[in-house]
């Protein structure tokens, strides 16, 4: 329905622009045109329906790439493909213990936090391990919780977010979600909203401007409350409103492919376009 209001509304817009473009022209050439127009007057107002048909359908047709501009400081691009292909700096969202331990019980193999920790530290947990402490060591955390029994037992607040490399790679993992008594990770709204904050700060003072790719933060099972396409935007205007980020090489959202049903990033595209006008 959306998508068809905007349709609407492009066609719509066509048919302003091409009207008047037609005027003006009525203006300069008043004798050729009524001459031009008589003729065949229902086959140029068909062209002129053609033309803001086909202008409306080319605004929304379905796009698997497009590049906004944030503010005058950060420009970013949203496409779909491989987050683990990014170059510089890449975000992964982990729980707030920052647990190492991938059994599909601490962590599951298959979301972004199991994928880093397999492919990267697969057989050198220790390293990431060590990582992780260096990088937190200045960091009090808000609890210490001896009677976890699996993993790591500092827990630090939401939003928490440390730095890790592995070669020339380079992650921030950020504290995303937190354990509720069922033992399954979870975050609200208002928290997810506090994450975003965090991590924008942090990517400020640390990146020197390095490209960050990050992806779809809360689109797993984090229990975050809203769709994929409302998180892309909300994302894009975390980023959108945060004053004080400066990305001179700017920022990847990398969506996976099992989104694809649920983003339009013509949507998206249309949205911000209009915010810049």
């Amino acid at each position: 329905m959306r998508k068809f209001k905007i349709f609407i509304q492009n066609v719509l817009f066509a048919i302003g622009v091409i009207s008047s473009f037609v005027t003006v022209l009525w203006a300069l050439f008043p004798t050729p045109l009524s001459d031009f127009v008589k003729k065949s007057p229902l086959i140029d107002l068909a062209f002129v329906l053609l033309l803001s048909l086909i202008y409306g359908f080319f605004t929304i047709r379905e796009k698997s790439k497009i590049e906004l501009k944030l503010s005058e400081k950060v420009k970013a691009k949203v496409l779909f493909g491989d987050l683990f292909q990014g170059e510089e700096i890449i975000v992964i969202p982990v729980n707030e213990y920052f647990d190492t331990l991938v059994d599909d019980k601490v962590i599951a193999s298959k979301t972004l936090h199991g994928l880093f920790i397999r492919n990267y530290f697969g057989e050198n947990e220790s390293d990431l391990k060590q990582q992780i402490k260096n990088g937190l060591s200045n960091l009090k955390p808000i609890e210490v919780n001896s009677n976890r029994k699996t993993d790591n037992k500092e827990k630090y607040p939401i939003g928490t977010v440390c730095e890790v490399k592995k070669g020339n790679n380079v992650f921030y993992l950020v504290a995303l979600t937190r354990f509720n008594e069922n033992h399954r990770a979870e975050i609200t709204n208002s928290e997810y909203q506090r994450v975003l904050c965090d991590l924008f700060t942090f990517i400020e003072q640390n990146s020197q401007g390095r490209k960050v790719n990050i992806p779809l933060i809360g689109a797993g099972h984090s229990g975050v409350s809203l769709s994929k396409q409302k998180l892309l935007e909300f994302l894009l205007f975390s980023i959108a409103l945060n004053d004080n980020l400066t990305l001179i090489n700017g920022i990847n959202i990398v969506l996976h492919d099992s989104v694809k049903d649920k983003v339009d990033l013509s949507l998206t595209e249309i949205l911000f376009k209009n915010m810049e006008n």
